[in-house]
């Protein structure tokens, strides 16, 4: 088996695919294009994990948001009584009406996603993508109207300086998603360049020469702001995986294994299903290193350690570097007699890659593991306890001439569960 590269950090982070999975609803596909149409190609491939942190900053708190639309609103009813324009005061209310949606789906999302991740990304995504650029539109509707039906210099400057300052807010709170931002200022502010020819004072020529300038200024500030966002992200993703990710072997490390597998116990408690743990030692590894070198032991462990994963029965089970030349396997939903199968599966995929091993003391010429395993449903085993009833069950595996599977009995579950 030829020894394959340890990949990059930043090569794990482009292989990362996004939710959800294949077959989906009809409505999860029409909100998946549309959100696939709002973003850039560059967006599309940051890591699943990048995107869900800038879908948080999205659906951050609901108070600003809700001032935004207040303010719209505010123009619209005071343009109607100032001005007489009553279609101001329903571009308002329907701007308003918009946002209270979006703070809607904001306080849902924060009590739904608080402390759990997001699965579907696309449904959330166009949610807030159709309800900010509906409430821009209306924004610049008003804006609109109010320039190009009424001939009030007060109106005017509350409206431009209301649709200013908000078209700011827009660009630093959404950069998060820098095309929905891009569109929302553009459809906030080409309308008073649109309504300056119909008004019939010359002095707001120079708003034709303002707003490109604002709207380029605004441009480059939510590319920034979304640089920065996306850079801090990935380096919190990178750091995270390597938190997780044992670097030589590339696949996940004791610490992963200690998480996902005691939340794992934890689910299968409260289901009632049983659950398997092996612990996985390579046999004779002083001595292959004493003759090879550490290069080569190295390189026996990336390949073992590949070898464990691609013979695991699916993406649920976790295979980790536990320490040195031992490995741990979690298997959800599986009794001892699959724990069994699957570890003697485990045994002979190592043996089969014939990977040398000349000077053993047993004289079996090739690299071979030892594994004890273990498994429970008992709803009163943690997961410390079925690590030792593990453990236990590989030192007797390798007492009794190792390249074997050995079982751990529930006299020593029970045994080490009293202990602890």
């Amino acid at each position: 088996m030829p020894f394959l590269q340890v990949s990059r950090i930043d090569s794990a982070l482009q292989m990362m695919s996004d939710y959800p999975p294949r077959r989906l609803p009809l409505w999860l596909r029409v909100c998946t294009w549309i959100s696939q149409a709002l973003q850039s190609d560059t967006e599309r491939r940051q890591a699943y994990e990048v995107r869900e942190d800038l879908l948080h900053v999205l659906y951050g708190r609901p108070t600003n948001v809700l001032l935004v639309g207040l303010s719209g609103a505010a123009c619209g009813v005071y343009a109607e009584f100032r001005a007489g324009v009553w279609s101001a005061m329903l571009l308002g209310l329907i701007g308003l009406a918009l946002v209270l949606i979006r703070c809607r789906c904001i306080v849902v999302f924060q009590r739904r996603f608080l402390k759990t991740r997001c699965v579907n990304l696309a449904p959330w995504f166009t949610a807030f993508a159709l309800t900010a650029i509906g409430s821009s539109l209306a924004w610049g509707a008003l804006t609109f109207v109010c320039l190009a039906t009424t001939q009030d210099p007060i109106l005017y400057t509350v409206v431009l300086v209301c649709n200013f300052v908000t078209a700011s807010a827009i660009a630093a709170r959404n950069a998060a998603a820098s095309w929905i931002a891009r569109l929302q200022l553009l459809v906030m502010l080409l309308p008073i360049m649109a309504a300056v020819p119909l008004t019939e004072n010359d002095s707001y020529g120079f708003l034709l020469l303002l707003v490109p300038v604002i709207l380029y200024g605004l441009f480059v500030l939510v590319t920034d702001i979304n640089q920065q966002l996306v850079q801090s992200y990935r380096s919190q993703l990178k750091l995270s995986i390597l938190s997780t990710i044992d670097y030589l072997t590339q696949i996940p490390n004791r610490r992963y294994f200690g998480e996902r597998t005691a939340a794992a116990l934890d689910h299968c408690k409260r289901t009632c299903q049983p659950m398997a743990i092996l612990m996985i030692d390579v046999d004779f590894f002083k001595s292959f290193n004493d003759h090879y070198g550490h290069q080569d032991g190295d390189r026996c462990l990336q390949q073992v350690a590949l070898i464990l994963r691609d013979n695991l029965r699916h993406d649920g089970d976790i295979v980790s570097r536990y320490g040195g030349e031992e490995f741990a396997v979690s298997l959800q939903n599986a009794s001892i007699i699959e724990a069994e199968l699957v570890a003697q599966r485990l045994c002979d995929a190592i043996t089969a890659a014939r990977l040398a091993h000349a000077h053993r003391q047993d004289g079996v010429g090739v690299v071979t593991i030892s594994i004890g395993a273990v498994a429970t449903d008992d709803s009163h085993a943690d997961l410390d306890a079925l690590v030792r009833a593990a453990d236990q069950a590989l030192y007797e595996a390798k007492r009794t001439g190792r390249n074997r599977v050995s079982l751990a009995t529930k006299h020593t579950i029970r045994q080490h569960a009293g202990a602890a």
